[in-house]
């Protein structure tokens, strides 16, 4: 089975940017994954703990539950404990067979987020890969200007640009978001006013932009009404709201998608990933927990 590391990084990095990439991964093959007990007693590979410093952390109390079930990839269990922990070594446990070009990517995309290198990001060959690896770096490591290295494909740099300032806005780090930053975006263009409004957290700054509108509290009635033709336009008043309830309007995909980002942006909680239906984004879920929860301690340190 492969692994989930670019499904995780997708949702991270992608899950509030309009009209994002669809999610990579071998798994086409999967029509049905038989949920079990987290780790079902089963012997789990292999993440020696001469490279695992600490083990009772909350981050790492997640991560030990992967994988979720006997058929969801064991490597995500590495990059789990090696982002958390930054540390790279983990990520060279993972072993590549010869000619797998995904979990070679994988590996790398592991290896960049881990030791915040993005010499391992250039390595990958594949362009989806590829800016899945430099999106995960720039958002973990706090740093906007690893976007920059984009330099073969404008829209995915302003897309990474997008993604990181999004995420402080919905982790209700506004006071992060630098001017310089929505100075990156070209003048006019609407992302440029709305990262001006996530800075200020100003909804008037938005005009008449409904994909600047939604990210703040409106009525429902928007979703019918301004925001008819939003895809999340739903989920979004579950995140504005901080209202979990919401989510449970939805059905499926779009319920899962909503608890899953309910779970890594507004409440860091594993209870409501859980109630997620799909066990694969179940899972990335729960390593997107693990990264979050303990880059908040780290801020907080």
């Amino acid at each position: 089975m492969k692994n989930l590391i670019i499904i995780l990084s997708l949702l991270i990095l992608m899950a509030f940017v309009f009209g994002c990439a669809k999610q990579i991964d071998k798994t086409e093959d999967i029509k049905e994954l038989e949920e079990a007990a987290p780790n079902s007693g089963e012997e789990l590979p292999i993440v020696p703990e001469d490279v695992v410093e600490e083990t009772d952390t909350p981050s790492d109390i997640i991560c030990q539950k992967i994988p979720l079930t006997q058929q969801l990839s064991k490597i995500d269990r590495n990059y789990c404990f090696a982002v958390v922990n930054h540390n790279p070594e983990i990520c060279r446990e993972i072993e590549v067979d010869p000619g797998d070009e995904e979990d070679e990517a994988n590996k790398n995309i592991c290896l960049a987020v881990a030791s915040e290198d993005s010499s391992y990001c250039e390595k990958i060959q594949d362009s989806s890969p590829k800016h899945v690896c430099y999106y995960q770096l720039a958002v973990i490591s706090e740093n906007i200007n690893i976007c920059d290295e984009i330099d073969y494909d404008q829209n995915e740099k302003l897309q990474c640009y997008f993604t990181f300032v999004s995420n402080l806005y919905w982790w209700d780090k506004s006071e992060e978001i630098k001017t310089e930053y929505c100075n990156k975006f070209p003048a006019g263009q609407p992302d440029k006013s709305t990262c001006l409004a996530f800075k200020d957290r100003d909804v008037s700054l938005c005009k008449n932009n409904i994909n600047c509108l939604t990210f703040f509290k409106q009525d429902m009635s928007f979703c019918t009404g301004k925001g008819s033709t939003l895809k999340d336009c739903v989920r979004d008043r579950a995140m504005t709201d901080k209202d979990l309830s919401i989510c449970e309007t939805l059905t499926g995909e779009k319920r899962d998608d909503c608890l899953g980002d309910f779970c890594t942006h507004i409440k860091l909680d594993i209870a409501i990933c859980d109630k997620i239906t799909d066990v694969m984004e179940k899972q990335s879920r729960y390593v997107e927990v693990a990264i979050n929860t303990a880059n908040n301690v780290r801020g907080d340190g």
